[in-house]
């Protein structure tokens, strides 16, 4: 349904599979039918993620993503001037295939990550990636800030997207400036800004007019 809601807006939509899924193309490509343009994988950890999430993706030469009528292409009942090879060839050319590094072995790995020519953006996963370095949550602790941004620049000299996460202002113009293309806020923390937003509005105005109402 969200994917649904957000084509009616004209807005692509990404879904991030669970972890393990490396291997299950098939989880990948239920997103991909419903109308997903792109698949994040989490935890890559090796060349070998990246390629099987390649394969689900891509269709063939560069993958092994079936061709049967479905979302993608109006169901096989054509439209929009496109032959299924056109539509199969514009597909491949606009689908996104991205990797979350969040622990060591992926770090470890990164420079074979990025030799896959078809991973567009790699995001770097701050909480994670600070347990996994004994700093569980300290996601501004001066050596994860460090870690990462070695990692945007590995990223950004293969001629890649790097990709961060931003809770506030502040942390997106911090990474922007680093280079960091692919900013991920989170909706719940975006909720909670806007709600106390409001509720000290409301609070200063009812503190600033205690004779008007009284209860």
């Amino acid at each position: 349904f969200q994917i649904v809601a957000a084509e009616r807006r004209g807005m692509p939509t990404l879904v991030r599979i669970g972890y393990g899924y490396q291997h299950i193309i098939g989880h990948a490509q239920k997103y991909l039918v419903a109308g997903a343009q792109g698949i994040i994988l989490p935890q890559c950890e090796s060349k070998s993620d990246v390629e099987r999430i390649v394969e689900a993706v891509k269709f063939p030469p560069l993958g092994k993503r079936g061709l049967a009528g479905e979302r993608w292409n109006n169901w096989g009942l054509g439209g929009e001037g496109l032959t299924l090879a056109e539509r199969a060839r514009v597909s491949n050319e606009n689908s996104i295939v991205a990797v979350i590094i969040e622990n060591q072995a992926g770090i470890d790995n990164l420079s074979e990550i990025l030799s896959v020519d078809e991973i567009d953006f790699v995001f770097v996963a701050p909480t994670d990636l600070s347990s996994n370095m004994g700093y569980p949550g300290d996601i501004r602790h001066p050596e994860v800030i460090a870690k990462i941004e070695a990692i945007g620049e590995r990223i950004r000299e293969a001629n890649k997207s790097a990709g961060m996460l931003a809770l506030s202002v502040q942390d997106y113009s911090y990474w922007r400036k680093r280079g960091f293309q692919v900013m991920c806020c989170v909706a719940h923390t975006m909720f909670i800004d806007g709600a106390k937003g409001i509720m000290e509005g409301i609070s200063d105005y009812e503190n600033s007019h205690t004779n008007l109402l009284t209860i």
